[in-house]
């Protein structure tokens, strides 16, 4: 379960100690005639696992040769080039999926000398240099301009043995899951701003969503709970929080804000609380799906549909946006897709659907994970990696 303690590192992470686990596998261990496989199967078993152990080994390989050659805003075109698609090939390799693309083929780094000596050919034989950078960017939650902007400097110039330390945390995050998510389930990754759905370990559905944003305490928690309830056509009631600081300082200062935006008030246990009509204004959009929780976390539909087209989605109160909440609909509740949108625009107004089974959901933080087989980093939302990665420091150098 890990060499590290989540709350000791602030690390958020709310999905159960996994000592029970752990006291099963062990046991199981003691039964074993061989030790190193009783060992090994007490680690996580899910594919992603044994792809970040191959690209931790592979990037140690690369910080003990000295890493990857230095990027700067001042190199010619061809010089970047060679640097940037070096970078590729030290990064890329072994967890490429599609291996025709000229960056992951690549077998050796071609040096400046020969990208000059033969431009026309460079350019069919592999990516030009905005090509290359934008593939860097889109496997390093970077916006995709294909250009060295100073984000992009910074993430090409981060050391080798920095990207060691972010994987080895990763792979310890991966220890503190539970062993078995289950046949069915949704799995959120915050700081790669995905939602994917997984039914018999094959991925069914997957999303853009949107997260808490990393101030103010918006942060989304790590968690997991089961999904129990679709509610369509919501009311949004708004936190005694979000309240005060927000919604009830603009309906005092003017008296139609709270009309304007389809705000009521209501009596909630005695309290004056506001509440958002259901409809195309409403916050939570047309659907949400609930699985009780302490944070007062749901999955949910919104109006704001520009922001799936941003690269950094950190942008909520702390709740999930999602990009298609009318497919999720589908998949949870098991109906086609015309119910699904009658219960949304001409259903009555907060109706409540249990799902025929409860859906395990994972809210998880990886800054270093697969996608369809290829590494990615995202970025450290809430600066959670420099903590942990200083605790597995110590904790090597203990042992």
């Amino acid at each position: 379960i890990g060499q590290v303690t989540p709350s000791k590192v602030s690390q958020n992470w709310h999905t159960g100690s996994g000592v029970a686990e752990r006291d099963s596998a062990v046991t199981h261990a003691l039964e074993e005639p061989d030790m190193a496989t009783a060992l090994a199967q007490m680690a996580p078993q899910d594919p992603d696992y044994a792809a970040l152990k191959t690209a931790y080994a592979r990037y140690k390989k690369v910080a003990a040769a000295g890493g990857w050659p230095t990027v700067t805003s001042t190199m010619s075109d061809a010089d970047a080039l060679a640097a940037v698609h070096a970078r590729h090939v030290s990064e890329m390799t072994d967890s490429t999926a599609d291996r025709s693309d000229s960056a992951a083929a690549a077998d050796t780094t071609p040096t400046a000398e020969e990208l000059k000596a033969d431009q026309a050919k460079a350019r069919h034989r592999r990516a030009p240099l905005a090509a290359e950078i934008l593939r860097f960017q889109q496997h390093h939650g970077l916006e995709p301009t294909g250009r060295l902007n100073k984000e992009t400097l910074d993430a090409l110039n981060i050391p080798a043995d920095g990207r060691v330390l972010q994987i080895a945390a990763n792979l310890e995050r991966h220890r503190w899951l539970p062993r078995t998510l289950g046949s069915r389930y949704v799995y959120v990754n915050v700081p790669a701003f995905q939602l994917d759905a997984y039914d018999s370990g094959q991925k069914r559905l997957t999303m853009k969503v949107v997260v808490g944003s990393e101030f103010q305490g918006r942060a989304t928690p790590t968690f997991s709970d089961s999904m129990e309830v679709a509610v369509f056509r919501p009311y949004w009631n708004i936190t005694p929080e979000i309240q005060a600081k927000e919604v009830g300082p603009k309906a005092a200062s003017n008296p139609g804000w709270l009309e304007s935006q389809e705000m009521e008030y209501y009596r909630d246990g005695g309290v004056e609380r506001i509440r958002q009509r259901p409809g195309d204004k409403n916050a939570l959009g047309l659907v949400k799906f609930l699985f009780p929780n302490d944070f007062n976390i749901y999955l949910h539909d919104t109006p704001a549909k520009a922001l799936f087209a941003k690269t950094d989605r950190a942008a909520s109160h702390g709740c999930i946006r999602l990009e298609k909440p009318a497919e999720l609909a589908q998949w949870v509740l098991g109906w086609d897709a015309d119910k699904v949108q009658q219960a949304m625009h001409d259903g009555p107004d907060n109706h409540t659907v249990r799902l025929p089974h409860k859906i395990p959901v994972y809210i998880v933080y990886f800054t270093a994970y697969m996608r369809d087989g290829e590494l990615y980093f995202g970025d450290d939302l809430y600066g959670r990696d420099q903590s942990l990665e200083q605790q597995l420091r110590e904790s090597v150098r203990a042992a």
